[in-house]
């Protein structure tokens, strides 16, 4: 099994405000003339088998964590991207696929905290962690930046991070710095915190990592994570794309309601909820095994037992739709859950075979109780 190892931080010492710098050029070497650069940057989202809780401080600062996740495309392509290139003229132009669109012609003058309901916080955060705005090429040089996620809104499907992953990513090549996973995956957890927002390390390598893979992090600071990808074969592959529905469900999800009660917990040393989520690693261990074994029912229960340590991690995590979604279907599954921290957006279904599969895709589409999607998907096996 190929394994890759990385630390967070260990052995860089700058401070927040001046972390992942790229080769800097001197002030009197700069060249002033205006050289065009352009990268694109696109990902896939993730979902998880068993994950959550476990990848977010105060938790992972403290305390072991594994996550069992899975980079996928959606309807045949990567549905989370940036494109940014250089301009002649100084300054900062945005805009994302929402039709939100901004101008900054001083880029020195962004500064957090962010207001919660600014499409371009996230961007904004991106420069500020990459530090480019102290590059010495914007001196003379201006951005255009283009943001899109073609994936629902509360999705589940850790889109916001994976974004952040792509936007952070791509600025680093532009500006030739360190666009490795590892910094990248780092970078977007400082990203998080200038937003505002929060969050763990579980998105970003989902969506940054390709396949299925089982990543454990170490407690203390710096934060030290262990990715090691699943050789998936061709008979797992298609046993899971064959099984596997992937499920819009059409409500929306608040995750960050559903962090602030689950740390709210952690903090007044629940023990139900820590004996939830140190099983949730444990079953994170478990799910590695029955796929490198393509023991696909095994995961199943790994599945579906993930989804009930949800439900008391935050008995709020589903409601009256889903539940029903799920008794519908549950005759037809091994297991079944909401993706992420729950509260809506995507389904996993793992059907008992190709034709329960099959059965329940047209049970589904054909029920006037359920006005749902179910999506097209593949195993992103390369970024």
């Amino acid at each position: 099994m190929d394994i890759t190892l990385f630390v967070i931080s260990e052995n860089h010492h700058e401070s927040s405000d001046s972390i992942a710098h790229a080769p800097s050029t001197s002030q009197g070497t700069f060249d002033q003339s205006f050289h065009p650069r352009k990268v694109k940057v696109e990902l896939p989202v993730r979902v998880d088998f068993v994950g959550g809780w476990s990848d977010t401080p105060p938790w992972s600062l403290e305390r072991s964590g594994s996550v069992l996740n899975m980079a996928i495309t959606l309807k045949g392509s990567l549905p989370v991207g940036t494109m940014i290139e250089t301009t002649k003229n100084t300054g900062l132009s945005v805009n994302d696929d929402s039709g939100n669109k901004l101008s900054i012609n001083d880029i020195s003058t962004i500064a957090p905290p962010f207001d919660s309901n600014d499409p371009f916080r996230l961007v904004k955060s991106a420069l500020l962690v990459t530090d480019i705005i102290n590059r010495a090429f914007f001196r003379s040089t201006g951005l255009r930046i283009k943001t899109w996620a073609n994936v629902p809104r509360g999705s589940g499907l850790g889109t916001s991070s994976i974004l952040s992953a792509a936007v952070v990513k791509a600025l680093l090549q532009i500006s030739d710095g360190d666009d490795s996973n590892e910094n990248v995956t780092r970078l977007v957890l400082v990203l998080e915190q200038v937003m505002g927002t929060g969050g763990g390390w579980q998105d970003q390598v989902g969506g940054l990592y390709p396949g299925i893979k089982f990543t454990s992090s170490f407690p203390g600071i710096p934060l030290r994570l262990q990715v090691n990808p699943l050789l998936a074969s061709p008979q797992l592959v298609k046993e899971l794309q064959q099984r596997l529905l992937v499920v819009f469900t059409g409500q929306v999800r608040h995750a960050h309601q559903v962090l602030q009660k689950v740390v709210t917990r952690y903090l007044q040393r629940d023990n139900m909820l820590v004996s939830s989520i140190r099983r949730l690693v444990e079953l994170a261990k478990i799910g590695r095994e029955a796929l490198m074994n393509c023991n696909i029912d095994e995961l199943g229960d790994v599945i579906l037992e993930t989804w009930r340590l949800h439900q008391e991690l935050d008995p709020y995590c589903s409601n009256e739709f889903v539940d029903k979604l799920f008794a519908f279907s549950d005759p037809y599954c091994n297991g079944y859950k909401l993706v992420g921290a729950g509260g809506g957006g995507f389904a996993l279904m793992l059907a008992k075979s190709a034709d329960s599969a099959n059965k329940l895709r047209q049970l589904i589409a054909e029920s006037p109780d359920f006005d749902v999607e179910v999506y097209d998907w593949g195993i992103c096996l390369s970024n």
